[in-house]
């Protein structure tokens, strides 16, 4: 992403969010996953030519596998965010795990698909 030159949206943000999300890993902080993959994939539908990321994961014209892991990134990710950002305070919690916010996979299949439309 740093490599890439685009003339229509300047991609510091996207990858300040990347760097934060790698540190936020490193550091096991798993509330700062949650928020920052929910970040990333709000700010990115502009570059596949849409307004929001359920329009990426249903409508842009991609693969058949892209199309899948977007819709897997786009659901499990707000399930996972809302259970653990959208709930009150109870007498009883448990916190999310490294494995239930490890969107890597998909998160790499949509940046590199960035990387792709901007290259061309």
């Amino acid at each position: 992403l740093a490599a890439i030159t685009s003339r229509n949206y300047d991609l510091t943000k996207l990858i300040q969010f990347c760097n934060e999300l790698n540190e936020s890993r490193t550091s096991g902080n798993v509330f700062a996953i949650i928020m920052l993959c929910r970040a990333i994939i709000d700010h990115v539908p502009p570059v596949f030519g849409v307004n929001n990321f359920s329009e990426v994961a249903n409508n842009y014209s991609g693969t058949r596998s892209f199309k899948k892991s977007m819709e897997h990134l786009n659901i499990s990710s707000r399930n996972i965010a809302d259970q653990h950002l959208h709930t009150h305070i109870r007498n009883s919690e448990t916190l999310p795990t490294l494995t239930q916010v490890d969107y890597s996979n998909d998160l790499d299949v949509l940046l590199s698909e960035i990387v792709r439309i901007l290259n061309e």
